[in-house]
């Protein structure tokens, strides 16, 4: 299939490529279906979320384990049943990254994207009770 990105050009992908958010990720409730890009030849080890559902839409991801060593949280039964988790090899977790200004770079500990593997379920889960914050600077402390 056919998937039109306003940075990318035009991508040929497969139908089992396309990961789906049912709730779309915050801020962008109608944006359900994206396709997960690997970046290559970067010096930041990052990842692109583009849009099925919208060319101009495009999230730069990152594994937030490569950037804050001390990251980690117990995913809640209710999430587990919803994404269809019954094993932690399933289990994807990137956080969306911000450049501002350039130079600036920050992720989002906050709210990680978490990705069932095999079925291509994903969501943005809203962490509670944790120290960690939505602009977390890479290579700053939390």
């Amino acid at each position: 299939m056919e998937v039109q990105s306003t940075r990318l050009g035009t991508l040929q992908v497969e139908e089992s490529d396309i990961i789906s958010f049912e709730n779309g990720i915050l801020g962008f409730p109608n944006c359900k279906k994206y396709v997960w890009l690997q970046a290559i030849g970067f010096k930041v080890e990052i990842d692109l979320l583009q849009s099925v559902d919208d060319a101009d839409l495009t999230f730069i991801v990152v594994n937030p384990f490569h950037h804050h060593s001390e990251y980690g949280f117990e995913l809640s039964s209710n999430w587990k049943h919803k994404l269809n988790i019954v094993s932690e090899e399933q289990v994807l977790v990137r956080t969306i990254m911000t450049i501002k200004g350039g130079e600036r770079m920050t992720i989002n500990l906050k709210a990680p994207l978490v990705i069932n593997t095999q079925s291509r379920q994903a969501a943005q889960v809203v962490l509670e009770g944790v120290p960690y914050d939505v602009q977390h600077p890479i290579g700053g402390e939390s």
